[in-house]
Order: C-alpha cells, then structure tokens, then sequence
C-alpha cells in the first residue's frame, strides 16, 4: 500500500507549500507590526471562508477524519451521525454563544478562556480555566500527530518514528512562524484538498467501480453478515444521546473553536462561520461522504484489517497518480489540523495568561513574539515526544481534560446566560465538579457512569447553591455580558 513516484514528489511540494505560506504570513504581519496580536488573534478580521473552513478542518481534521471511513466500514451508513451529533452541536454554539464571545473579545480585546473568566468572575477563576483548557489541549497535540503518522505512514514508504517528525518539524514551522492566521488559512486549504480529493473524487470513482450507489446498497443488503450497513437507524437512540453528552460541551470550551469567533472580523461572521461549519459542512456533505468510504471499502477491500485504515486504503487503491499523492498529504494535513489548533490555544494561554499576566507584565510586543514562538517549539515538541515515548504521562495529563469538561462547561454557560452566577460559584463549580469527575474516575467508573457525567452533576448543583448564598465580587463585570 505504498505511493507511486510521482505521488511522493506530490507529497513533498504539498507539505513545502504548506511551510511556505506560513513564511509569507509572518513576513506580512512583520510589515504592519503589532505581531502578537496577529499570531494570536488573526488580526481580528477573518472573514466568513476562514472561519468557516477553520472550525471545520479543526474539528474534523483529527478523530472524525480517521473514525469516519471507519465508522462506515464497521457499523454502516448509521455511522454518519456520529458528525451529525457535532454538527448540530456547532449549529447550537453559533446561535447561543458565538455572538457573547465576539462582542466581548471586542470589547477588551480578550484572546483566551482565561481572560473570558477573568473578566466575568475573577483573576482566580480566569486562571484556573486557562490551566485547565490550555493542558487539555495541548494533550491532543502529540495524540494527533502520532495517530496521523501511524495511518499514512506505510503509504509514505517511511518508519512511523520518520513520519512522526517530518509531520512534526512542518506543523512547528508554519505555526511558529504565522501564527493563528497561517493555521486558520491552511486549514481551509487542507479541509478544501480533502473534501475534493476523497468525497468529490474518490466516492464517485468507488461508486463507479461498484456500479453506483444503489447497487452498492444492493450488495450490501443481499449479505446477511452487512445488511445491517445501510440501515440508517442501526445506532439506536441512546448512543446517538451519548454521542451528543459527549461532544456538546465541548464546542462550548473548546478553546479552537473559542480563537475561531475572536479572529472573525465581526460578530456575524463569527456566528455563521462556525453554523456553517456544522451545516452543511459536516453534515452532510462530511459525514455521509467519509460514512461511503467506508463503505465502498467493505465492498472493495473487505479484507480490511483495521477498520481505521478504511480511508488510506481507498485514497491508494482507487485514486489516480498524481491525486492519490495530495489526497495523501490532505489527509495528514488535516490531521495536523486539528493538531495545530490545539497547539496554538495553548501557545495562546501561556503566553497571554501567565507569561504576560503573572511572567512579565511589562513584556513588549517584541518579547510576545519571542515567548509565542518558543512556546510552539517547546510546547509542540514536548507534546509529541511525551505522547510518543512516555504514553503514561500523557495519560495522566489527559485528567486534565475530564478535569476541565466536567468542571468548566456549566460555568461557562452560567457566563453567558446566568446572570446571578457569582465567581465564588464559578470557582467551586469547577473545582468540586472537576474534581469529582477525576475521583469517579480513577475508581473506575462505578455503575458504568462516566466521571464526566458525575462530574457535570456536582459542577450543576455547587454552581446554582454556591452562587445563590454569595454575592457578586467587586473584580466581575457583568456588565459587558448583559446589556
């Protein structure tokens, strides 16, 4: 399953392309100074195609873009609404939060979820929310990276270690070098190559190959063993409610998606960037199109070993030369995503909420730009070395994860929509409800309850009881939430 010549020369000037970019992002915002705020916030002005396009390579670049074919060879077309859950999600996130969020980053020029906490409820609980959200995702750096080398690393003829650190040497450069800008513009060339490539190009040529999509349905239904693949209602209705406890909370901390409706150039394109990400971006143009890879997989390839491996297969065995090469590149590219988007929310947050807050708080711009590009080398360089040589580590960071969804979601909606929520509410709602999330946790989940859900129960309560026996402190401004 490895690529022709000319597909790895494709390879090769796709990824140089890449870094290239990022070069001549950097060089313009050198032109116009104020660096930081561009590398952080995209100069604020991105427009409908880049928030859009953004949001959704971040959040379909990484795990959706693997399970998707996998999901379609495994369990079917029902495998579809697994996107379908996110995609709603986001159509829910950009009505109900995108407007706040932007309104109020204009305001005080806020750049992360520390200063969106900070500003609401106090210094303690903004820094706790940064420490939390920024450890969560750059857990994920070094995770996607290494699940992106693992799936291209035989179609590339190289070792997965070589894979691992071509892919991660690239995505250093071009972040450190343009920022949230040149992350937010590959996104939409890496998301537009992969849409083409595998849903526009390789499903019509599967479909071809098995004589189009009814008789691809026929064959599957005529085989007791795959009939259950084209029902559209195999995942029955309490997985599809797991699905969305699962992926709902985090569109509304994820600190991707939060970066997205600050660099949008105004509220409304900041609110339909990211409803156009779920609608009709991932559904259901994605999810049904990555659903039929899998699909035509089972048919075409059924000796699939790993269900996973569904999409690279297909990407070699059925697209031409020369295409199969950058449909290769998207996909690692796309992968690298989501990779970049975390790595640069947590580049954001120890920059601006502890270099510039608790560090420095006389740094210059020039010392910005300086702790910002360390920070990607290290941060990014660590986060794939632990994630591939010390996998225990990570996994003990990755509590910080459950720790910060469990513990921040409801705070965050008490943000935006409570006004009586007070900051010592905010405060114990985070750390009880965290706190008990990680301790179910590590009993194991008794009764097959996820420490999440535990710790969403707590976080709920301790916010409404705390915030209904204390008072607003003299540090929240309420003010600029509700007008």
């Amino acid at each position: 399953m490895q690529l022709h010549m000319i597909d790895l020369f494709v390879v090769v000037a796709y990824f140089i392309s890449l870094v290239a970019i990022g070069y001549y992002i950097m060089l313009q915002a050198q032109r116009r100074g104020m660096e930081s705020e561009s590398f952080l916030a995209a100069d604020r002005n991105m427009g409908l195609i880049r928030t859009a396009g953004s949001a959704a390579a971040t959040d379909l670049g990484g795990g959706f873009s693997i399970a998707m074919g996998g999901l379609g060879f495994s369990i079917g077309i029902s495998g579809s609404w697994l996107i379908g859950v996110s995609a709603l999600s986001a159509v829910l996130a950009a009505l109900l939060m995108a407007p706040k969020i932007k309104r109020w980053a204009d305001k005080v020029k806020g750049l992360t979820t520390g200063d969106l906490f900070e500003t609401r409820f106090d210094k303690k609980t903004g820094t706790i929310a940064a420490l939390l959200i920024g450890l969560a995702w750059w857990t994920f750096v070094g995770g996607q990276v290494i699940a992106g080398a693992k799936l291209v690393a035989g179609t590339l003829g190289l070792s997965v270690t070589a894979t691992i650190i071509i892919a991660g040497v690239i995505i250093l450069l071009y972040t450190a070098m343009g920022g949230l800008k040149a992350v937010m513009t590959l996104d939409v060339y890496q998301l537009v190559v992969l849409c083409v490539g595998v849903i526009f190009i390789m499903v019509p040529l599967g479909l071809k190959e098995v004589g189009g999509y009814s008789a691809l349905m026929a064959k599957l239904a005529s085989n007791p063993e795959t009939a259950k693949l084209t029902n559209w209602g195999a995942v029955g209705w309490k997985t599809a409610i797991g699905w969305f406890l699962s992926i709902f909370p985090v569109w509304f901390i994820s600190i991707a998606t939060f970066q997205r409706v600050i660099a949008a150039k105004d509220e409304k394109t900041a609110k339909w960037g990211i409803f156009l990400t779920g609608f009709p971006i991932e559904w259901p143009i994605f999810a049904i199109g990555m659903t039929l890879v899998g699909l035509l997989a089972h048919v075409l390839i059924p000796n699939i070993s790993d269900p996973e491996l569904a999409t690279p297969t297909m990407i070699v065995t059925i697209l031409p030369i020369g295409l199969s090469g950058l449909v290769v590149a998207a996909y690692m590219a796309a992968v690298l995503s989501t990779a970049d988007s975390c790595l640069m929310g947590a580049v954001a947050i120890f920059t601006n909420d502890f270099y510039r807050k608790l560090i420095n708080p006389n740094a210059s711009d020039k010392d910005l730009m300086r702790i910002n590009r360390l920070a990607v080398f290290i941060l990014g360089s660590l986060a794939i070395g632990l994630a591939y040589k010390i996998p225990t580590v990570i996994d003990l960071v990755m509590y910080a994860y459950t720790f910060g969804a469990a513990g921040l979601f409801f705070p965050m909606l008490a943000l935006l929509f409570w006004k009586r929520a007070t900051a010592a509410g905010a405060f114990w709602s985070i750390l009880l409800g965290g706190g008990s999330a990680i301790a179910w946790s590590l009993m194991g989940n008794p009764g097959g309850y996820s420490g999440s859900y535990i710790g969403w129960g707590v976080s709920f309560i301790t916010l409404v009881l705390v915030s209904l026996i204390t008072k607003h402190s003299p540090e929240e401004q309420i003010e600029l939430f509700y007008e």
